[in-house]
């Protein structure tokens, strides 16, 4: 079980097992492999699960034997299950066809893809690496017999805080921050996050959030005209109810973008009919693509159908409003049948179970690394993904923005936070004065009117969770206040007979004008003419001619001031 420390997701690094060993003794008491396995275009991906684990899944069995049936060109889709090039589901062991149509599904009915490892995720990896680290375990890669498997496998249990080859959370710039093994920075301002479908049941949402679970990623549905996962709507409530921040993904089944395109349609229903607004995502819609099996159909394996399907899909939530979106896969699928740069530049969240993430094409400063597929949290019975999702280099929680109006400055915030309920307090400080002043106190807008007198500022907001109303965060900048774009257009100064004509313009037809003599000799204000026009009759002397414009409501917006002599 996760205990949770004061930063949210600080969990005991070691689970204990019903046999009363800690994780950490029995990840020690299996002998670890390190193996480099090429994938695609001359990449390679390191292989650091245990001797007795299958390839990129340390949680998953290794079979004692694999049948002659199973080519080396076939897909290792579970600890029972291949592929093959064909489409056709094997039993790994045995070799048989698997026909169940709650595994295969049929022609006209998309299973569900969780079916074949019992609601646990996997990484598809190639027979040939199955078969290649069961000979040196010693087992049989050409079986014939019938498949023997062992009901009482051990499950490793993996807390919150790391994964078992030593990825880890730890600080970076006074944030959270997940690490590889090695130490290397995947992202900072780290929240933990796990995935969930219907395979991990009735979830008590309230002991998850206890248990320092700071985000989910919610099965949406599968393929297109399956309906809802029988949990989603119900986790998707939970979490809107809670104040758990949410995301979604759906798995896809598609072969060509007009499948893509029915995904996409059947995605944006889903979501409206679960009362999901684009505002309510705090994570994006994941599409989920993957090497599948489904009776009748093949996988596609071309980079360029992969893209037609991708924007497909894209195309139908954006024209929906929704377009927090992105891609999810793994590092071995993502160097092959996704070797796109469209696909790769749509790619945030990525699944990669061992000591280092080898995916490095992460396209924004945002990411998510899949780093365990044997999580264990309070409230959710069985095993459970996690993940850590946050940004590659420091973003500050609470950034300002402004925009100039007639009068005065529309000043903006966005915060970098996981919910939509946020409160915003506005102030600002007078350096002339030393005073503080409030614009706005807390409100839910993150907009507001800043009204104030030409001058050096301090520009403060501070933001707050609206549902506890926990301080998010502050930012403070200064700033040279004027009251909007209300300036001095023009000036005038000429000799007409025996006086001076002056006169001035702004780009506000609201403004209000003052003009000013100052005498340089005398040093004092002299004259003073309300108005854009006055007549001046000076006398011998030095003078300064100075221009005042005025908002509406009077207050000082810019200057001008120009030597003259008579």
């Amino acid at each position: 079980n996760a205990d949770a420390d004061a930063s949210g997701v600080r969990s005991a690094a070691s689970a204990t097992a019903s046999d009363g060993t800690s994780s950490d003794a029995r990840s020690q008491a299996r002998s670890a492999t390190s193996a480099t396995r090429p994938v695609a275009n001359g990449v390679t991906v390191a292989d650091e699960t245990a001797a007795d684990a299958m390839p990129d899944n340390p949680n998953a069995e290794l079979p004692d034997k694999v049948s002659a049936e199973i080519s080396d060109d076939a897909t290792v889709v579970s600890e029972q299950y291949a592929a093959t090039p064909e489409g056709e589901l094997k039993d790994i062991e045995t070799g048989e066809t698997v026909t169940d149509p709650k595994i295969v599904g049929t022609e006209s009915k998309q299973p569900d893809p969780l079916a074949k490892t019992d609601g646990e995720s996997f990484i598809p990896v190639s027979a040939a690496d199955v078969k290649e680290k069961v000979a040196a375990n010693g087992g049989d890669v050409n079986a014939v017999s019938s498949k023997t498997r062992a009901d009482n496998a051990s499950v490793k249990l993996a807390a919150l805080q790391n994964n078992e080859y030593g990825a880890h959370w730890d600080t970076y710039n006074g944030t959270q921050a997940f690490f590889d093994a090695r130490n290397n920075l995947l992202a900072q301002q780290a929240k933990g996050v796990i995935d969930v479908s219907a395979w991990q049941n009735t979830i008590d949402w309230q002991a998850v959030k206890n248990a320092g679970v700071e985000g989910a990623i919610i099965r949406l549905s599968y393929g297109w005209g399956n309906g809802f996962d029988v949990q989603a709507k119900r986790n998707i409530s939970e979490c809107k109810r809670l104040g758990i921040p949410f995301g979604v993904y759906v798995f896809s089944y598609a072969e060509s973008a007009a499948d893509g395109a029915s995904e996409g349609a059947d995605v944006v229903n889903l979501l409206r009919q679960a009362g999901v607004n684009p505002g309510d995502l705090s994570y994006p819609v994941f599409y989920d693509l993957e090497n599948w099996t489904y009776t009748g159909h093949k996988s596609p394996t071309s980079p360029s159908v992969y893209d037609g399907m991708v924007n497909s899909w894209y195309g139908k939530l954006q024209a929906a409003g929704y377009n927090n979106l992105s891609v999810y896969s793994y590092t071995s699928y993502l160097n092959s049948a996704l070797n796109s740069s469209n696909i790769h530049g749509k790619t945030r969240w990525v699944a990669q179970y061992g000591s280092t993430m080898q995916y490095t094409a992460f396209p924004t400063n945002d990411r998510g690394w899949q780093y365990t597929s044997g999580g264990s949290i309070n409230g959710i019975s069985g095993r459970v993904d996690m993940n850590a999702f946050g940004n590659y280099q420091f973003t500050p929680v609470v950034q300002i923005t402004w925009v100039y109006r007639s009068e005065d400055i529309a000043v903006g915030a966005s915060v970098d936070y996981p919910s939509s309920d946020i409160d915003y307090k506005w102030q600002s400080y007078n350096l002339s004065s030393k005073r503080w002043k409030t614009i706005t106190d807390w409100t839910g807008a993150n907009w507001a009117g800043w009204v104030d007198q030409l001058g050096d500022y301090w520009l403060h907001v501070e933001a707050r969770d609206s549902r506890t109303r926990k301080i998010i965060g502050s930012q403070t900048i200064a700033f040279r206040y004027a009251p909007g774009t209300t300036r001095v257009a023009a000036t005038y100064a000429g000799w007409q007979n025996n006086h001076v004509l002056l006169g001035e313009s702004s780009n506000n037809a609201a403004a209000h004008y003052e003009i000013k003599i100052y005498d340089v000799k005398r040093s004092k204000w002299v004259q003073g003419f309300k108005g854009p026009w006055a007549i001046w009759k000076p006398k011998k002397g030095i003078y300064w001619t100075h221009y005042e414009v005025y908002t509406s409501d009077g207050r000082l917006a810019d200057t001008k001031t120009y030597a003259f002599g008579v």
